[in-house]
């Protein structure tokens, strides 16, 4: 009697696992796991996504950077005004950049960078005087630029390589 009893509740239990395991297969085919092809074109529209909030961004910037400008030209000429009004005194007390004579002494230079190994002038603007020279400097330095820091000349860099190798 024990083993039909037993018999009878594993058949009951072997249809109840056989009913979930239709219903699961129902359901498998009803949602479908995708295909790799479904799998690529998902992936590849996360994405476009990705590059459209990118590019959204950039547009933002780029805007806020529009917004920048326009305020700075109505300022321009003001700022402009200002550098020229300056004697020579305060131009050569305010100067960021460096102005000297140049080697042979009849102009002079604005120095705007440094070579960043030995400390070599590299873009170096001349001019006929000096007053030239620190206005060239002073609207430089009112307009904001800032001169590359990380450049290095071509013979303190073949030193360099050549003291590495």
């Amino acid at each position: 009697m024990k083993i039909k009893t037993a018999v009878r509740r594993w058949l009951q239990h072997l249809e109840h696992v056989w009913d979930e395991y239709r219903c699961y297969r129902r359901w498998c085919k009803r949602v479908r796991r995708p295909s790799y092809e479904v799998f690529r074109l998902q992936r590849q529209l996360e994405e476009k996504k990705r590059d459209l909030r990118y590019l959204q961004f950039q547009l933002a910037k780029a805007r806020a950077d529009n917004t920048d400008l326009l305020r700075r030209k109505e300022d321009t000429p003001r700022m402009f005004e200002q550098v020229l009004r300056k004697t020579d005194a305060l131009l050569r007390r305010e100067a960021r950049f460096c102005v000297q004579r140049s080697e042979t002494g009849t102009m002079w230079e604005t120095v705007t960078t440094h070579c960043c190994l030995g400390g070599c002038d590299l873009d170096v603007y001349t001019f006929p005087t000096e007053r030239d020279a620190l206005l060239f400097a002073a609207l430089l330095q009112a307009a904001g630029y800032r001169p590359p820091h990380n450049i290095a000349c071509p013979a303190c860099y073949a030193e360099y390589q050549k003291d590495c190798i």
